[in-house]
């Protein structure tokens, strides 16, 4: 009944079409018989020459051509001679005519196409007066007419000429055709699902099941991910043992994969959220989860001093839940440099640096010496973004010592090292990957300037974190592997993904997609050490009602990303062999970097070793009796985890029991060297006295796990 409604309604509009050219009541007409919706207002004018009239444009030159061999009669043909500093250095906008009010859908139909070669622009609704978007994405442009539908909906209200439609068109120098710009409010008529979406955001460059990127990342994978743990079985005469089956099963991978996460969520802080702390460690059902986080905001300056969500030991104590699962710690951010990412004292005494000097060096170690915290950060991002958060550059530049203010970027850098000499260094920024950006624009080559300045002064930078924000047409994957070839081949740094993510319009096919082949690309480039998702539930993150890259919805709902996710890291990049000795009492094997546990059989008991793999490594395994046959308690019955392995201090004991035990610690001669009840459910055992080869067994009185460790 409502299909027929809608269509009387629209024999009785004849009057208002007469009014409007052709071009919009094709659209109307296509609203109504082909996607069954109904007609709107107009969010400009009704004809295209009256739009074309009321847009503006800069930085370019413009001209309004007729066009004969489309549905649009008129269209605008942009010639940009350079690459900008920034897209938006040149670009073309009009703005609404009429109003439109916090929650309204607004669906924006063009068609585009470049000339002579591929183009590269971002497309926007943006807030007028403060630049807010409520719509933005970057799409490589083909040479072929494509036709866009992009739906969203308003967060806030905004009177005639308050927002702005547009293109930013100064990624590259180029030449676009723009043809049909309109945009039709639905306000609540509709859903945002109801709305047509038709970004083409599915055909990014790579996509195709036989780019070939995909074999160079398959070599790739085998080169720089894995590595041969090599085996050799004897029994306490030195003779070789054939058939002697060993279990090796991968516990974690050295490659870096994980999630921005809030403290308040975790380690029985104010928000605690049970399945949200569950998630962090079992993604997969089986136990397999995230083994790096990063905290999203806690440990940002003016939340760390104003207790934005939870105070200075709530978070400590989220670092000690994450650390007792062996979950490593990427700080965010030391220091964000922008005067609004500050604490606000900073910009009133910007005339100061004395008094700012001290602020940072007050703010370093009240964070890094914090108890609970102090140590356990594997690195920290010490600057956030210093290619467009200038302040506290320009609060120092000219002054004695400091030329550019940028020389007091690099003290930061040996002011957080010296503090902490254990933790990496690193440099995070967004102006690359997040904007699709290539050399030629200004940020991308600041980016690379500002690296080498701080290495030329003697910053000890371990890597370069490069911001994942991906718009709404992913970057092609050759564009991401050039970017990360490019700043490989100058630095030689370690890289990681940092903020990953993709807007809310983007579908869950779509999202899985691209995360398959983005990780696909990233786990297989030579310079990348991690990727970390910027949230992984909608009802933790920044984006406005959440996006289908993260694993799950606001109810726990799982989108189809994790699926990807869990496949790729927890199957197809994971090592789970039982495997059995030959002749010579070896075996070889290929297997993923990582964490592993080695068990075998001896003596009628399971004796569990765990190692790290992060090169070709060697191992012996000496015992007598060794299983020749399989047995079900290779898999099972895990009582407790030891490592490192090798030690050097410490060792730690890992219960997986509430019950107490008693931790023994054995020399191959059988004496026993230490022993030692627990209750907890991790004991560190110091072992700086020892060297040598030692049998450490754990019992509950009902189970014994028995683990040989090499203490260095």
């Amino acid at each position: 009944m409502k299909r027929i409604i809608y269509l009387i309604t629209y024999l009785f509009l004849g009057v208002t079409l007469s009014a409007q050219d052709t071009y919009h009541s094709q659209l109307e007409a296509t609203f109504l018989t082909t996607y069954q919706i109904p007609i709107g207002e107009w969010a400009f004018f009704d004809n295209e020459a009256a739009n074309m009239e009321a847009a503006g444009n800069y930085g370019g030159n413009y001209s309004i051509q007729e066009s004969t061999d489309t549905d649009f009669s008129k269209l605008v043909k942009a010639s940009i001679a350079n690459a900008g500093n920034n897209a938006w250095d040149a670009g073309w906008n009009i703005k609404n005519q009429r109003k439109i009010n916090a929650g309204d859908k607004v669906l924006i139909v063009f068609s585009i196409r470049s000339i002579g070669s591929t183009g590269k622009v971002s497309i926007f609704a943006e807030n007028a007066a403060t630049f807010d978007k409520e719509m933005f994405l970057t799409v490589d442009i083909s040479e072929e007419w494509t036709h866009y539908f992009v739906p969203f909906q308003s967060t806030r209200t905004y009177n005639a000429n308050a927002m702005v439609f547009g293109f930013h068109l100064a990624g590259q120098a180029q030449t676009i055709e723009i043809g049909g710009y309109t945009a039709m409010n639905f306000a609540n008529e509709v859903t945002l699902d109801d709305l047509p979406n038709q970004i083409n955001s599915d055909k990014y460059d790579g996509f195709e099941a036989d780019a070939p990127w995909r074999a160079v990342a398959a070599e790739n994978i085998e080169k720089f991910r894995k590595a041969n743990l090599s085996l050799q079985v004897t029994n306490t005469a030195g003779e070789t043992i054939e058939g002697a089956n060993i279990e090796v099963k991968m516990l974690q991978h050295d490659f870096a994969f994980g999630a921005a996460v809030n403290a308040n969520k975790i380690a029985g802080n104010n928000a605690q959220n049970n399945i949200y702390e569950s998630k962090i460690t079992n993604l997969d059902g089986k136990g397999h989860g995230f083994n790096w986080v990063v905290f999203e905001n806690d440990l940002k300056w003016p939340a760390w001093e104003d207790n934005w969500f939870v105070d200075n030991d709530g978070i400590a104590r989220a670092v000690q839940w994450l650390r007792s699962k062996n979950i490593k710690i990427r700080g965010h951010t030391l220091v964000w440099p922008g005067s609004n990412n500050m604490p606000n004292d900073i910009a009133a005494n910007q005339n100061n640096i004395d008094y700012i000097n001290n602020r940072i060096d007050n703010h370093l170690e009240s964070i890094l010496n914090y108890p609970g915290i102090k140590g356990e950060i594997e690195e920290w991002d010490v600057l956030n973004e210093i290619t467009t958060n200038r302040s506290l550059e320009n609060y120092f530049k000219g002054e004695t010592g400091y030329e550019t203010g940028r020389e007091y970027l690099a003290e930061i850098f040996k002011k957080t090292k010296a503090l902490d000499p254990n933790t990496g260094l690193w440099l995070n920024d967004f102006v690359t990957i997040s904007t699709n950006s290539k050399p030629g624009n200004g940020n991308y080559d600041n980016l690379k300037k500002f690296t080498r300045e701080l290495l030329d002064a003697g910053v000890e930078l371990e890597g370069l974190g490069f911001q994942g924000h991906i718009g709404g047409f992913p970057n092609g994957i050759p564009s991401v592997l050039e970017t990360l070839d490019d700043f490989h081949n100058e630095f030689g740094l370690k890289a990681k993904i940092t903020e990953y993510d993709m807007p809310t319009f983007v579908d869950a096919e779509t999202a899985a997609q691209y995360l398959g082949d983005f990780l696909t690309a990233i786990y297989g480039h030579e310079s990348m050490n991690g990727f970390l998702f910027w949230s992984f539930w909608d009802g933790a993150t920044w984006i406005q009602g959440g996006t289908k890259s993260n694993f799950f919805q606001t109810n726990w709902t799982a989108n189809p990303s994790l699926d990807v996710f869990n496949d790729l890291v927890f199957n197809q990049w994971w090592t789970n062999e039982t495997i059995s000795t030959n002749s010579n009492g070896s075996s070889n094997i290929r297997v993923f970097k990582g964490m592993y546990e080695i068990a075998y059989e001896a003596n009628g008991e399971i004796v569990r070793d765990t190692i790290e793999v992060t090169e070709d490594t060697a191992l012996e395994i000496m015992g007598n009796n060794i299983s020749t046959g399989i047995n079900d308690l290779l898999v099972d019955n895990t009582l407790a985890k030891v490592y490192p392995n090798p030690a050097d201090n410490q060792l730690i004991i890992e219960k997986q029991t509430t019950l107490p035990a008693i931790i023994q610690v054995f020399d191959m001669t059988g004496r026993k060297i230490i022993e030692q009840q627990t209750t907890e459910l991790k004991t560190r055992l110091a072992v700086s006295d020892l060297e040598g080869i030692y049998i450490v067994k754990v019992s509950d009185g009902i189970r014994t796990t028995s683990k040989k460790i090499t203490v260095q």
